[in-house]
């Protein structure tokens, strides 16, 4: 027994030296096969240190953990320099076991500050396409049975936390950014069916479609469990909530990818918020540091659908329903609310195609103070924007200082606009709606503390007036 001992302990102590030296020795013997290997299959400049690269067998046995620090991949031509991937610490831990079997599992994979760059030239040239193009000829098809067996790869869990990601899409165009983006998930990903439990936060997003800005550095929180299975083909919408700021949206349904490269999908969402502060933290402006403080009340109801095929020709059909009931809103320190706050408007598209969605903004009031705006709008196609719209409204301008924050400017007088349009806006056949528009400001004053002198006894009364289009 005593020998037994002995043997094994010097084995062991042998298993324990080669495990701390290996990784050391033969650093550069690994950088060097790895750039070897990255410059035949990869057109990109790929940069890390070996003093960057650690191996470890103990730090939580029997998982192999191995880490990188300062890892990046740059672009070349037509992106030359421009930063594709970047991280200030990579590590993934696997089952050590794993290694001698056909499914190679990945317990963690950890990502600190990772920078993400992804670009989309308007010809389609994409910067992410880095792979070399393979000289060799394709393989013949063979039938399942003849297929070899190839490694599994399944992954426990990943993180990542303080990233910052830019996917930019000239092709489409769009763009989306997300700042100090915080993200968990799980999911056994080699099961043919199973749910992918993910958490994702960023402190700001901001996305612009067609040079449109329609969400600017929002906050964003989503929780989604989403089951996938017919292997990565279909995606069912479980628990899933979103919330933009302190908006919310849950949603439900069904994605799939077809076999011709369209989708199919059936997806409803609402807002489990019904609250009219989570609408306003939307919008521009309204969402600062006091916004916690801001008196609000109302009802809110917001549903929508998005059901059909998608494709480069065919859009799903959908719709989007807002309804604001009773709502008011009042600044922090300041004396005066706007209340009596109504809307009820409807987005439709019955058929998928983008010509034929239609806007209606059935009705929508504000009380400033003692002065009302009401205003309503039809537009019943997105083609020859064919439009029936009316405002009609008043304005103290003093009363605006008591409602909204205009530190260092003092308005005044008496503001009043009454406006109907109706008919088609063809900008290729040079018509446009009939309109009739009456404003007017009387007892006008405007002084900024910046200057010395105010703008005072302004006044203007204004007549637009087409009655042929």
């Amino acid at each position: 027994m005593k020998k037994f001992l002995i043997v094994f302990g010097v084995i062991f102590i042998l298993i324990i030296a080669a495990a701390l030296i290996v990784p050391v020795v033969f650093k550069d013997d690994i950088k060097a096969a790895v750039d070897d290997v990255l410059a035949e299959s990869v057109n990109a400049d790929i940069v890390w240190d070996t003093e960057d690269f650690n191996l470890s067998l103990f730090s939580n046995f029997p998982n192999v953990t191995a880490g990188l620090n300062n890892f990046g991949v740059l672009n070349r031509a037509p992106f030359d320099g421009e930063i594709l991937f970047a991280v200030r610490e990579l590590e993934i831990e696997v089952d050590l076991l794993s290694l001698m079997g056909d499914q190679i599992k990945i317990n963690g994979i950890l990502l600190n500050s990772p920078e993400v760059n992804i670009k989309v030239l308007e010809d389609g040239t994409a910067n992410y396409d880095i792979a070399v193009p393979s000289e060799e000829p394709a393989p013949a098809e063979v039938t399942t049975s003849e297929e070899a067996v190839a490694y599994n790869i399944g992954i426990d869990h990943w993180e990542i936390s303080d990233g910052h990601i830019i996917y930019d899409d000239a092709s489409l165009p769009f763009s989306i950014e997300l700042k100090k983006l915080q993200h968990s998930g799980s999911g056994d990903l080699n099961q043919d069916q199973f749910d992918l439990d993910t958490f994702t936060k960023a402190d700001s997003v901001t996305i612009v479609f067609d040079g449109i800005e329609y969400v600017s550095d929002k906050s964003l929180e989503a929780d989604v469990v989403i089951n996938i299975s017919d292997e990565f083909g279909k995606y069912t919408f479980k628990e899933n909530t979103i919330k933009v700021n302190e908006f919310g949206l849950s949603f439900d349904g069904f994605l799939a990818l077809l076999p011709d490269g369209s989708m199919d999908m059936d997806i409803n969402y609402s807002a489990p918020e019904s609250s009219f502060k989570s609408l306003l933290s939307l919008v521009p402006g309204v969402y600062t540091q006091d916004f916690g403080s801001i008196e609000t009340d109302g009802s809110l109801s917001f549903t929508g659908s998005v059901k059909g095929k998608y494709d480069s020709l065919t859009l799903p059909a959908f719709n989007v329903a807002l309804n604001v009931d009773n709502a008011m809103f009042k600044y922090p320190d300041l004396p005066t609310a706007i209340t009596n706050i109504k809307m009820d408007l409807l987005v439709d598209n019955k058929d998928g195609n983008i010509d034929n969605t239609v806007v209606d903004l059935k009705s929508f009031h504000m009380d400033f103070g003692q002065n009302p705006i009401d205003a309503t709008m039809r537009i019943k196609n997105l083609v020859n924007y064919d439009m029936d719209a009316n405002m009609k409204g008043q304005l103290n301008l003093a009363e605006l200082s008591s409602m909204f924050p205009m530190e260092g400017t003092s308005l005044q007088g008496s503001y009043s606009i009454d406006l109907t349009a109706n008919g088609i806006y063809d900008s290729l056949k040079n018509q446009v709606p009939t309109i009739s528009a009456n404003m007017s400001l009387a007892n006008g004053y405007v002084k900024s503390a910046e200057f010395p002198y105010a703008l005072e006894y302004l006044l203007f009364n204004a007549l637009v007036k087409n009655e042929s289009g």
